[in-house]
């Protein structure tokens, strides 16, 4: 037993075959997803539709909320820049968004600074968007050394 009191051999994981280097398919012409939780600091939005940014800006997206205009952010599939990033994610994630098999679409929020600096990604934070059911999750990777500000440009 841990010093929580949760014997450690009972919190299973599920590693889920996640490409994500893709953003998924009807991803081009911009998806609505609900998050039934809302978004950390945005509990009260629950709509958000993902659009796709064209040309060299692909394959960043935009997530922008549908019940109150001018909330939006800047995600990307994370595999696309960090080819290595894994997600894995705990039972509960893969029963409440319903995932089985190819169903996962990950996504990580981009920020950008207004100093200059390099963009960074949230990895230790990303989204999963079950692509069947439009229903998504902001998850933290428990146990991970990933980041919440990893520079984009150290990807390259």
């Amino acid at each position: 037993m841990s010093q929580s009191g949760i014997d450690e051999q009972s919190r299973k994981t599920t590693s889920l075959p996640i490409d994500s280097r893709q953003a998924g398919p009807s991803l081009h012409d911009g998806i609505t997803v609900t998050f039934a939780g809302g978004l950390p600091g945005f509990d009260h939005l629950r709509q958000f539709v993902i659009e796709p940014f064209a040309g060299d800006l692909a394959p960043f997206c935009r997530l922008r909320a549908t019940e109150v205009s001018g909330i939006e952010f800047i995600v990307v599939p994370p595999g696309v820049l960090f080819p290595e990033y894994v997600v894995v994610v705990d039972d509960d994630t893969v029963d409440r968004l319903q995932l089985e098999d190819d169903d996962a679409v990950v996504l990580t929020i981009v920020t950008l600074a207004e100093d200059g600096r390099s963009p960074t990604a949230n990895l230790l934070g990303p989204i999963v968007v079950n692509r069947r059911t439009k229903t998504a999750a902001q998850v933290v990777l428990t146990g991970s050394d990933y980041g919440v500000a990893v520079p984009l440009v150290s990807a390259a």
